[in-house]
């Protein structure tokens, strides 16, 4: 959608919601606009309200916590993923995007345990393979972290290339947090 057609949306959203204040739908698909136009408070705001109206909104928990997370606010990210899952426990993108959340927290434990989860639901996620190994990494793990590679990489040999750099950085990384 190109900006002007998501300025158009908000407002045409906008409209909606003087309408009938209540209707969930519209603050959804506004939080939608605004957080694909990098408007994340906004975003965050939106899905707050579906929440008000709609406390069972799985989606809003999720999306929500995409919005946090895309401001660097994981902590909050972490506890929308978190609900997100309770309330949709088959959907793999809320414990992925949790992991990540948990990834840039430092709480490598329960990145691997989300990852871990991903996997189960999605044995051939060869990014939750990669991601699982960046947690093993700094678990100090690191057979269990190269065989998590190995599986991405057979699973999606296209990866390799692009994410070698990050993997690196990430040995890189926790060689230097690794007290002697």
């Amino acid at each position: 959608m190109a900006l002007d057609k998501k300025e158009e949306a908000i407002s045409d959203y906008n409209e909606a919601i003087s309408l009938n204040p209540s209707t969930s739908e519209a603050y959804y698909n506004r939080g939608i606009a605004y957080a694909d136009s990098g408007q994340q408070d906004k975003a965050i705001e939106d899905f707050t309200e579906v929440i008000k109206l709609n406390p069972k909104s799985a989606n809003a928990f999720y999306n929500r916590g995409l919005a946090e997370a895309k401001s660097a606010k994981h902590e909050p990210a972490v506890e929308d993923y978190s609900e997100a899952m309770r309330l949709n426990p088959k959907d793999p993108e809320a414990p992925f995007n949790r992991g990540l959340s948990y990834l840039r927290l430092e709480k490598y434990d329960y990145a691997g345990r989300d990852f871990s989860e991903v996997i189960r639901l999605q044995p051939r996620n060869a990014s939750a393979y990669v991601y699982r190994g960046i947690a093993r990494i700094y678990q100090v793990r690191d057979k269990d972290a190269d065989s998590d590679f190995q599986k991405a990489f057979q699973l999606d040999p296209t990866l390799k290339k692009k994410l070698l750099p990050l993997i690196n950085e990430a040995k890189e990384n926790a060689k230097t947090k690794v007290k002697p």
